[in-house]
């Protein structure tokens, strides 16, 4: 089995910095979550973070993933306004094609709404209306939605933090990292969510564009959200 981390920078991500080696197979950090451990392999960032915070030697086998490789992921899956902007879906889209994995964990990248515009975990530079890239997006359902699709690659998502998430995905501990298993989800479960993307087409962007897009986006997250219910996460 493959696991991968995604790892974010969240303030309490420094605690996988005393985690032991090789419990992952490859872990893909998200802008400066690199800093914390020195066994990450992947490094994933925006065009816009800025160049003084990119790691500036790379060791064996590191690698830099940029938006040259991802965009084509996002693409693939459906685009931006359906993956989610936000850099921890970003890096899931990513690390399901690329890294073909059995199971993908996420730690650090809570995006709990701090109010005034924070939100913790949300490891994003700001865009060009001066909020982060994916604020404002349905958490829960982005999420879903990639669950979905890890689990068509009998793929598994589990959560490592122990603190307060807008991350549905089960919970997991260190210790319980071989028991997370694919959600069970079916092409049939999401084929209302599926239909209803496919007749919207491709949004410019989440909430702009045509005057309905807000409301489509809207109900195309509920329907993903629906295809979960009534699913409620565990501790493995």
């Amino acid at each position: 089995m493959t696991k991968v981390l995604i790892l974010g920078s969240a303030p309490y991500a420094i605690e996988a910095a005393g985690w032991p080696v090789g419990l992952f197979d490859h872990v893909v950090a998200i802008h400066d979550a690199w800093s914390i451990r020195e066994d990450w392999t992947h490094m994933i960032h925006r065009r816009d973070f800025s160049v003084d915070r990119r790691p500036v030697l790379l060791e064996g086998d590191q690698k830099v993933v940029t938006e040259a490789e991802f965009s084509p992921v996002q693409t693939l899956y459906g685009g931006a306004p359906y993956t989610g902007e936000g850099m921890a879906f970003v890096a899931g889209y990513w690390a399901l094609a690329a890294l073909m994995p059995s199971q993908i964990y996420y730690f650090g990248c809570d995006m709990i709404d701090l109010g005034a515009g924070r939100t913790q975990g949300h490891e994003d530079q700001l865009g060009e209306a001066g909020r982060p890239h994916g604020m404002g997006e349905n958490t829960a359902a982005k999420a879903r939605r990639l669950e979905y699709f890890a689990a068509q690659e009998t793929c598994g998502i589990g959560n490592l933090s122990p603190y307060r998430s807008a991350l549905p995905y089960q919970r997991v501990t260190l210790e319980g990292l071989d028991r997370l298993r694919p959600a069970s989800v079916s092409p049939r479960d999401a084929e209302p969510a599926r239909l209803h993307e496919q007749r919207c087409g491709y949004p410019a962007a989440l909430g702009c564009g045509p005057s309905g897009a807000g409301r489509e986006m809207a109900d195309i997250d509920a329907a993903w959200l629906r295809c979960f219910e009534p699913r409620v996460a565990a501790v493995a």
